[in-house]
């Protein structure tokens, strides 16, 4: 392990130092002894209880005094991780560890077959943060996805932390495909339990020509809804329950569904009470499905549990954080904010509009007084003319009551000629 992890910083450095060279870090000026004084300091916190470098602000124990006779203080580690953090030593770093830690468990070239799990991990944190649902808690909260990969008897390959809101096919064989690159050896199958039992991953391994098992998400489907195509044999050194090769009874199900499905019920019993499903070699036995599905159990839970326990994010920062509001009341805020702008906006309209209205009512009214007062002007000036006709004694002529008619003129009437 110390030469895999001194061979990646030297890399990790030279292309750092290749890629800018007009800047240095203190890293490349420190001895190996003093880069592994402090990534000791580093490793051994949490078994002191330490949670960050902050945390040896005010640590007074004698724990890490008895590596080196001194313990680093806050700022020379906090430093140390920057420099760690520009030569992006994280990807590098985790495959050569992994590569390391296979062939010490697992010494050789053979094919491996490991296990694989994931659970949903809660994040408590004051910082905005992607949340989903936790199924363990019963509640939605931040969090991410962490994926162990194990090998037999559980000894550890690697762990791959991912969003929460990840989807276990998307990632699984890629990145056993990767991993096979990676330790430089094959990867024979996987194992993983109900949360790799849908179609769609058994779809991408068929469409990759790789092996796995797993169970049905669902179980309790009756015996009616398969079609056995074998004869019911005993477990292999489980003589209390027996297996089966079937297919669905639908057609067009068993036609869209690439895996292999294996019943296993109790000794006596007619419907199966476990469905295991994947995709494997001929040559495998149906009996042989659940011995090495079982193998996973043993020790990988232990691993996992050890992962899912919730961690306080607040306190493992040394920094003072401002508090800001989750995602949810962000959502909140920003449905709120798009009907406060949309109200905005019909005001803004409405505004208008009463301007407008406004202005021309204004010019309305006033057309109207101009007209009033060429209309009142035009009655005075009549009334003036009325009266100054009547003192100069012209009234109008007017017929007396009951006076005689004006003669008609000649071809005027219908009783001419």
């Amino acid at each position: 392990m110390p030469q895999a992890v001194t061979a990646t910083l030297a890399t990790a450095a030279a292309e750092y130092q290749a890629a800018q060279p007009a800047r240095s870090l203190r890293l490349f000026n420190s001895e190996p002894a003093t880069v592994w004084h402090k990534l000791d300091h580093l490793l051994y916190l949490p078994v002191l209880g330490l949670t960050r470098p902050a945390d040896l602000y005010y640590y007074q124990g004698a724990g890490l005094q008895v590596l080196y006779g001194f313990t680093y203080k806050y700022l020379p580690l906090e430093h140390f991780l920057g420099h760690l953090t520009r030569l992006q030593i994280g990807d590098p770093l985790a495959a050569a560890l992994s590569r390391c830690y296979s062939q010490a468990w697992y010494p050789g070239a053979t094919p491996l077959f490991i296990f694989t799990d994931w659970h949903d991990k809660p994040l408590w944190t004051k910082a905005a943060a992607h949340s989903g649902p936790m199924s363990m808690w019963g509640r939605v909260l931040p969090g991410t996805k962490p994926m162990l990969l194990n090998g037999p008897a559980g000894h550890l390959l690697g762990g791959w932390n991912y969003a929460v809101d990840t989807c276990f096919p998307a990632v699984l064989v890629d990145l056993e495909a990767n991993l096979a690159i990676t330790l430089d050896r094959p990867i024979a199958y996987t194992v993983c339990d109900s949360a790799g039992g849908g179609l769609p991953l058994g779809q991408r391994y068929a469409a990759a020509g790789r092996d796995y098992i797993s169970v049905l998400p669902h179980q309790g489907y009756p015996l009616s809804a398969f079609r056995v195509t074998a004869a019911w044999a005993p477990v292999d050194d489980d003589p209390a329950h027996e297996v089966v090769a079937a297919q669905w009874v639908d057609a067009q199900r068993a036609a869209a569904d690439p895996r292999r499905l294996v019943l296993m019920r109790r000794g006596g019993d007619t419907d199966p009470t476990r469905i295991y499903a994947g995709c494997g070699p001929a040559d495998w036995p149906a009996s042989s499905l659940p011995p090495r599905f079982r193998q996973r159990w043993a020790c990988q839970e232990r691993r996992i549990r050890e992962w899912v326990n919730g961690a306080n994010l607040n306190a493992n920062f040394g920094y003072p954080a401002p508090l800001v509001p989750n995602r949810t009341q962000q959502r909140r805020w920003a449905e709120a904010q798009a009907k406060v702008e949309v109200t905005e906006a019909q005001m803004a309209e409405q505004c208008e509009a009463v301007t407008n209205l406004t202005g021309q009512l204004m010019a309305l009214t006033q057309a109207t007084q101009e007209t009033e007062q060429e209309l009142a002007q035009q009655i005075a000036d009549q009334a003036a003319l009325v009266k100054q006709r009547q003192a100069a004694g012209q009234a109008g002529r007017r017929l007396a009551p009951g006076g005689a008619r004006p003669a008609q003129h000649a071809g005027a009437g219908p009783n001419t000629g």
